[in-house]
């Protein structure tokens, strides 16, 4: 396997509202993305977050990533716009993207190097809650695919349910989410049991709580028991680091999740140091002067500026054993 697989992270990343500039009508809140908005949401400041997601990704690890999951997109268009920006647009990106019912129109993307990862599945989950029939959220994204035509690897992108109308009143639909990801990995692992398997996404729950731990069944290195998941971010929980902030304290909503048929290199395909990361490059951070710290992000309610994102990437390297 060629070194250049090697550098190139796989990145999951909550980019914070990619809006283009357009009214769409059919869309909850998506006049405010506008330039008439109450975010004064301009050309100007659309392309100036293009290039700052496109710098972003490649401060991870200092190189371009071999794909990414985007959470907090319109549209397929801003990404097709993404791949455009910056060092990006010399990769031969190819887009997973579908429309989904979220009420604010977000959704999810999947992009990958097509000179790499070579698709053979793609579909997406829709999630159910069962006592709110009408709800709708953003759909899990799956793709099985080869990687360099020789290692089968499974990927899931979430974005699941926000805990805006409070914790506990929202947590069923994330255990919801819990269930329809959890459900469609046992597919997998009852016909594959050594499978690879790349979760990723911003769940709105920390690795602790019962839809990651107890539902998905994602836990530490050194506590999985049989069927389990490996979440990679669990030291970083632990240790009082986060991707995001909320009231000064930080939380891991975005975690990089995986099979234990992967961190063992069963296939032949593993991961570099068996763990993932926090993209914590000095670039992406705002600090207070009181020292304190949050992402830097591009808005602050309706005041612009001009940063990154309100997340910050999480990555994890491949490589062959």
């Amino acid at each position: 396997m060629s070194d250049s697989f090697h550098a190139h992270p796989i990145v999951f990343y909550n980019v914070e509202n990619l809006f283009d500039t357009f009214d769409d009508v059919s869309l909850l809140g998506n006049e405010e993305f506008t330039p008439d908005g109450d975010k004064l949401w301009n050309e100007e400041r659309y392309r100036a977050k293009l290039n700052r997601l496109s710098e972003a990704l490649l401060l991870v690890n200092g190189s371009t990533p071999l794909a990414f999951g985007m959470a907090e997109i319109e549209n397929r268009k801003v990404v097709e716009d993404l791949i455009k920006t910056g060092a990006l647009a010399q990769r031969n990106y190819r887009i997973l993207h579908f429309d989904s019912d979220d009420r604010r129109g977000m959704d999810c993307a999947f992009v990958y190097d097509a000179g790499f990862i070579f698709p053979e599945i793609d579909t997406r989950f829709v999630i159910h809650v069962e006592d709110e029939p009408h709800f709708r959220t953003r759909d899990i994204l799956y793709m099985k695919a080869r990687i360099q035509n020789q290692f089968i690897v499974h990927f899931f992108v979430n974005h699941w349910p926000s805990r805006r109308e409070g914790i506990s009143e929202s947590e069923s639909r994330r255990k919801a989410a819990a269930t329809t990801l959890r459900r469609e990995i046992d597919k997998i692992l009852n016909v594959e049991k050594n499978a690879n398997i790349i979760v990723m996404g911003d769940f709105n729950d920390t690795p602790n709580d019962y839809s990651i731990r107890t539902i998905l069944r994602a836990k530490g290195q050194h506590e999985q028991t049989k069927g389990d998941l490996i979440n990679l971010l669990i030291e970083e929980h632990k240790n009082g680091y986060g991707t995001t902030v909320h009231q000064r304290e930080w939380d891991v909503f975005d975690q990089l999740i995986v099979s234990q048929g992967l961190l063992q290199g069963q296939s032949g395909l593993e991961i570099h140091e068996n763990n993932a990361f926090i993209a914590r490059n000095k670039k992406l951070v705002f600090t207070y002067p009181d020292g304190g710290q949050k992402p830097s992000a591009t808005y602050g309610g309706d005041t612009y500026h001009g940063g990154y994102s309100d997340h910050l990437p999480v990555f994890l390297n491949l490589k062959a054993k």
